[in-house]
C-alpha cells in the first residue's frame, strides 16, 4: 500500500485515499477498555453517531468488503497478546486480532480474522476476545475497476 494511501485526520481518525472510508484508528476494545459482542459494538457505533463523534454522524461496524481494502499481508501491526496482524501501521497497535462485520444470519455474524485473512461465522452474542473496526462513508470505486 501506498505510504500516502492513509491520511491520520489528527482526531484518532483515519482517512484511505483510496476507497474514501474514514476508520477508526483503535478497535472497540482499546476504545472502550473491554471485549464486545457484536451487538455491544452496533451499539456504540450508534453513541458515536449520537455524539457525532469527529464532526460525522454515519459511523457503523465494518462491512466485510470495507475490512479487505485494509487487510494487506505486506503490512504488520502487533495485536493484544502479541500475534502480527495485516493491518497497516498508522493504527493503532495492541488491538485485537479479529473485527465483526456487518454480515449477520439469524444468531450468527461473520468475523474476519486479521492474521489468516480469512471469515467464519460465529454467535453475534460471543464477547470475547472479540471487538470491531468502526468506519464511516461508502467504498468509492475505483476508477477502470468496474466495481
Amino acid at each position: 500500500m501506498p505510504d500516502n494511501r492513509f491520511i491520520d485526520n489528527g482526531n484518532d481518525t483515519i482517512t484511505d485515499s483510496s476507497t474514501g472510508l474514514t476508520w477508526l484508528k483503535k478497535d472497540t476494545r482499546q476504545m472502550l477498555g473491554k471485549w464486545r459482542n457484536l451487538e455491544q459494538c452496533q451499539d456504540y457505533a450508534q453513541q458515536l453517531n449520537a455524539e457525532n463523534y469527529a464532526g460525522f454522524n454515519d459511523w457503523r461496524v465494518c462491512k466485510l468488503e470495507d475490512i479487505k481494502t485494509i487487510f494487506d499481508k505486506n503490512c504488520s501491526l502487533k495485536a493484544k497478546g502479541g500475534d502480527i496482524i495485516y493491518l497497516p501501521p498508522v493504527f493503532e497497535p495492541d488491538c485485537a486480532d479479529v473485527t465483526w462485520t456487518d454480515t449477520v444470519n439469524k444468531d450468527r455474524a461473520m468475523m474476519f480474522n486479521l492474521i489468516k485473512g480469512r471469515s467464519n461465522w460465529i454467535n453475534k452474542l460471543g464477547e470475547g476476545p472479540f471487538a470491531a473496526r468502526i468506519v464511516r462513508g461508502e467504498r468509492q470505486a475505483k476508477e477502470g475497476s468496474g466495481s
